[in-house]
């Protein structure tokens, strides 16, 4: 970005082209590390270096997650669109401070690609005491990372902006200062989400963590258009926390009634047949 954008003057181009390379590169780097691993990895009989029922099962937990970052994507699209309807001075404020938030949520979406992955292998093992475990630990581990975040930005907020911003002007500053206030105090709230998410994607439970996921984005993306049109910008940033804690409860229902426990739900399964034998021994 420095070099294309400060030094060659290319612009929007420059920020785009920075972005490709960028990403280009580590995932060369990332498939080169991946083939280095699997020659490490001992196996017996010959290797097939294509399976389509693994391609199947890869592909039910990677649809899902790659169509969540699309919609996301596009629902801040029109979000941005709002936003743009309000001068460049909010269009500065908004997005110094999104890129702030931006940075919390993605720590947050860290922990819970973690704990994702242990939840898999536990789940694998039947070890389903050792997911709970997990879960609190998760939890206990982004309630964390949300202090020092809500801290800064609920009350040095105005610090946080100037990072992104020389010159923004008054305007420009206390828009970005009032929607870091307005979303910070929820990070406690969106961070259990995203472990409970964590939680549902480790599992394989790709339908609750979708209806979870698309429950906030629809509402965000609603709620900014409707609220928007009755309180102006801070109805917009309203659409965040509203859309977060409706999505979270989801979350934490789907969890803690373990919609995600494979043994829970074929002990449900069971149940009508268990109940059908005993009946006939009687």
């Amino acid at each position: 970005d420095l070099l294309f954008v400060a030094k060659l003057h290319w612009g929007v181009a420059g920020v785009a082209w920075a972005t490709f390379i960028a990403q280009g590169i580590a995932c060369v780097l990332a498939f080169i590390t991946l083939l280095g691993r699997l020659k490490g990895v001992k196996t017996r009989g010959e290797v097939r270096f294509f399976s389509g029922e693994m391609l199947k099962k890869v592909s039910l937990i990677a649809v899902p997650s790659i169509l969540q970052q699309s919609f996301i994507s596009i629902g801040n699209i029109f979000i941005q669109g709002i936003i743009n309807s309000y001068g460049s001075s909010v269009i500065a404020g908004y997005s110094a401070a999104v890129k702030l938030n931006t940075f919390t949520i993605t720590s947050f979406t860290t922990l819970g690609n973690g704990l994702s992955s242990f939840t898999a292998q536990n789940v694998g093992a039947g070890a389903i005491d050792r997911v709970k475990k997990g879960y609190k630990a998760g939890v206990k581990m982004a309630l964390m990372v949300a202090v020092p975040f809500f801290v800064l930005f609920f009350f040095l907020g105005t610090q946080m902006i100037s990072l992104f911003m020389d010159e923004g002007g008054t305007l420009a500053m206390s828009t970005g200062v009032q929607f870091l206030r307005i979303v910070a105090p929820f990070y406690f709230v969106v961070s259990m989400k995203l472990m409970a998410d964590g939680v549902l994607r480790g599992a394989g439970s790709m339908t609750y963590f979708m209806i979870a996921t698309f429950t906030d984005l629809i509402l965000r993306v609603v709620l900014s258009f409707v609220l928007s049109a009755m309180f102006g910008t801070v109805g917009v940033w309203l659409s965040w926390p509203i859309g977060w804690t409706i999505a979270t409860i989801m979350s934490l229902y789907f969890y803690f009634t373990e919609k995600w426990n494979p043994i829970k739900e074929l002990e449900k399964e069971l149940e009508p047949v268990v109940e059908e034998m005993a009946e006939e021994a009687e």
